[in-house]
């Protein structure tokens, strides 16, 4: 008889058949080691409007900014509200205005044009203190009005920023994002430097979990207006060898138990990166349907000779002695 962990692994593999980079079905996990590249004129941007009922209190946003181009006014992120249209709007060479006010550290960063930098921006209602970070180093903060808090009305903006609300594009960024992530909470001056300091491929940004309210995969989702392209930043490789090192375990000798009897369910069955991991499309719900049909021949089976046997032709010899 099979292993069970040899069987699990080879039904894994049948599962997680993996889509190429630009197939509307691919793996999140994928996605999330995109980047943006955007142009240089006020069509080249992305606009969403989400729920900012989260960090209307504090937030913290966060990411990876390369400037491409000489000089002021290049917004890489904007927040703007029917009252307010810079709530929340950084520039790429270290100036950030927030609630109508500048916090210009400018002649504390050396921009070197084409390089990738950590930039943070920390706010919140309890602190008051609008602060500005890069590269894990704290620059300088303002002190924000009394009882102020972000706005529930407005638009995000990335790669430009609006001097209407929610239009009127107007000072392009034109250089390229990667892991921008907006949080629902002031991170601490250790926490920006850990994330900095982890560096560009890391994934540290995973343990804030849903404090992690926008997250960079999820924008990458939303609509692009003009020159916006999704780009390789180099971290890819990184997950590829884990994908290697996955496949290299499922090959590995086993142990087996007589007499296991644990029983299977469709569900059980489904469990695999092929489904969940990926974004939801026409396509993929069709393919879902039809393997569950299929699985429903094993609906309630047990690991016997009558499961197994649909599986022995893939490794006769990869059974319990």
């Amino acid at each position: 008889m099979l292993c069970l962990s040899t069987l699990l692994a080879i039904l894994g593999l049948l599962l997680a058949a993996e889509s190429s980079a630009d197939e509307p079905g691919q793996r999140l996990v994928e996605r999330r080691y995109r980047g943006l590249k955007f142009g240089a004129t006020n069509q080249d941007y992305v606009l969403f409007k989400p729920r900012m009922e989260p960090v209307r209190e504090s937030y913290s946003l966060c990411g990876w900014v390369k400037k491409i181009l000489s000089g002021d006014d290049k917004f890489w992120f904007a927040y703007g509200t029917s009252s307010d249209n810079s709530e929340i709007r950084p520039e790429d060479n270290g100036r950030f205005r927030t609630f109508g006010t500048w916090v210009d550290t400018r002649s504390k960063v050396t921009i070197q044009l084409g390089t990738w930098r950590h930039a943070c921006y920390t706010w919140s209602l309890t602190t008051r203190a609008a602060s500005v970070y890069y590269d894990g180093l704290l620059l300088g903060s303002i002190t924000t009005p009394s009882g102020k808090k972000v706005g529930l009305d407005g638009y995000i903006v990335l790669g430009n920023e609006f001097t209407s609300y929610g239009g009127n594009f107007h000072w392009p960024f034109g250089g390229e994002l990667f892991k921008v992530n907006l949080f629902d909470k002031e991170l601490s001056a250790a926490e920006v430097k850990e994330m900095a300091d982890s560096g560009l491929c890391s994934e540290v940004e995973e343990k804030y979990g849903r404090s992690r309210y926008l997250k960079w995969e999820d924008m990458l989702l939303e609509e692009k207006s003009g020159n916006v392209a999704e780009i390789d930043v180099g971290c890819a490789p990184e997950l590829k060898k884990e994908d290697d090192d996955e496949e290299t375990d499922i090959s590995e000798d086993c142990e087996c138990e007589q007499g296991n009897e644990t029983t299977f369910n469709r569900w059980d069955l489904l469990r695999g990166e092929k489904f969940f991991n990926k974004t939801v499309s026409v396509d993929l719900v069709e393919e879902l349907k039809q393997t569950w049909e299929i699985l429903g021949d094993f609906e309630g089976a047990t690991v016997t000779e009558r499961f197994i046997s649909h599986f022995k032709f893939f490794d006769d010899e990869k059974t319990c002695n």
